[in-house]
């Protein structure tokens, strides 16, 4: 395909975003999706060097930390299941929401270069 335009005259840059780009699209979004799902299971990595408080003020947080400080406690506050149970729904539609772009959105661009 890249030689074939390149006797037709294309460039460098319209090679790239016509042929090159669409080709390694699907394997883009897919890591990005999965680096995207796998950002939100950081939990284990924090919560084994800095515990549950997650560093000095709160400075490595994130929602995974905060959804077990929130639902279990710790020595600065006692666990709340219903404000815990707010905050993994939270998570869990952020998640679904960045899944669903992939789904209707790149998904769809994939398949309609789909030969």
């Amino acid at each position: 395909l890249i030689d074939a335009a390149r006797v037709d005259g294309l460039g460098h840059f319209r090679i790239f975003f016509h042929i090159k780009l669409p080709l390694v699209l699907p394997t883009i979004s897919l890591v990005s999706v999965l680096t995207f799902v796998a950002n939100f299971n950081a939990f284990d990595l924090i919560y084994s060097v800095k515990g549950a408080l997650a560093g000095p003020n709160f400075a490595s947080d994130i929602l995974g930390t905060f959804f077990y400080r929130t639902f279990f406690g710790n020595q600065l506050q006692l666990g709340n299941p219903t404000m815990g149970s707010a905050v993994a729904t939270v998570m869990f539609f952020i998640i679904l929401v960045g899944v669903c772009f992939y789904l209707f959105l790149v998904q769809r661009r994939i398949r309609r270069f789909a030969f």
